[in-house]
């Protein structure tokens, strides 16, 4: 009993990271939800896509596996022992590395968005990607450093590295989203059904990037503030988890961010309507209806999937039978239309 009175308060250390953990499962719980979703919903999709899917969802499990390992060691198995809660748990140190490769994965997907929806613009994908680069750099750093240290007094000696994480982190998401609402507001053509689309999407795109800026910039206000708390560490735990989340998110929005037409696999809407032959009218010419199928490229949609590459396409087909044909024809001649 003396030693648990003889306990510190750990309201802003362990308990933080309890508190950490818990959203980081319910995170992981949504992104599962998302993966099962993507997989019914968009089987057509390309394989690299699956493949990135599946990766990120992999990765993510390992690192909540991870936070649950070094929650659990510090407050199950060495419960009562104050002693070990200036020990660093290596899984603690691990999970850094696998949160940077998420956060790699995922910025390239949106950073491989740009490059298609900017016409391959060199220059803005390259100064994403050096943001980016950056990040991840900064965290293989950290996880070099901090892989060898014993106690959590040694952590501030690479306070500069986690604050480069966060602030690389941010500044990615911003410059991503900022770009992204550039091009969107460069693809306004004026007519209602676009604009909609378009606003949804401008929208979605600021949600997404404000979450794990947000995050980030959190994570980098508590450990300037307060560095002997885990304040820091909760919100950073999470950060991976958003990112996996936008991803999947991004991916299955392909359909509601669209809201009109038929969703097909890849990303187009199709529309059907009718409308009369064009021309004088007379009671000789068979007014036959055209129907005329439309599989428009939504464009817009791209600037959530970018996944694959889409074409306009017009397709008309007519109900004629070979003697309406014949009286179009003759109706054509009499006018002194010729025939192509």
């Amino acid at each position: 009993m003396s030693s648990a009175t003889a306990l510190p308060a750990l309201d802003n250390t362990m308990g933080a990271l309890f508190l950490g953990v818990v959203l980081a499962m319910a995170l992981w719980g949504v992104g599962s939800v998302q993966v099962y979703y993507y997989f019914n919903m968009y089987p057509k999709d390309e394989l690299w896509i699956k493949i990135l899917v599946i990766v990120v969802w992999v990765f993510d499990s390992v690192h909540q596996g991870l936070i649950t390992h070094t929650c659990y060691t510090y407050l199950i198995t060495n419960y009562g022992n104050p002693l070990f809660l200036m020990h660093v748990v290596k899984s603690l140190v691990v999970m850094v590395l696998f949160s940077g490769i998420i956060c790699l994965l995922v910025q390239s997907f949106l950073v491989h968005r740009v490059w298609k929806l900017s016409h391959k613009n060199i220059f803005a994908v390259s100064f994403l990607m050096l943001l980016v680069l950056g990040e991840f750099i900064s965290v293989v750093i950290y996880f070099a450093k901090a892989a060898v240290f014993t106690s959590f007094a040694q952590l501030p000696s690479i306070f500069n590295e986690s604050r480069s994480i966060n602030i690389l982190g941010a500044a990615s998401d911003i410059m991503i989203a900022f770009t992204l609402i550039f091009l969107l507001q460069r693809s306004r053509t004026g007519f209602s059904r676009s604009e909609t689309i378009i606003n949804r999407l401008i929208l979605f795109t600021i949600n997404t990037g404000l979450l794990t800026s947000l995050c980030a910039l959190m994570s980098l206000i508590f450990v300037s503030l307060y560095p002997d708390a885990f304040i820091y560490i909760s919100f950073f735990v999470c950060v991976s988890k958003l990112y996996s989340n936008t991803l999947y998110a991004t991916l299955n929005a392909r359909t509601s961010v669209g809201g009109v037409g038929q969703h097909t696999s890849s990303g187009t809407a199709a529309s059907s309507f009718q409308m009369g032959r064009l021309g004088p009218s007379s009671a000789n010419v068979n007014k036959t209806p055209v129907n005329v199928n439309t599989t428009v490229n939504r464009h817009t949609l791209d600037l959530i999937s970018a996944d694959t590459d889409h074409k306009v396409t017009l397709g008309v087909s007519s109900r004629l039978t070979p003697s309406d044909y014949d009286d179009n024809t003759e109706y054509d001649r009499k006018r002194g239309i010729s025939q192509v």
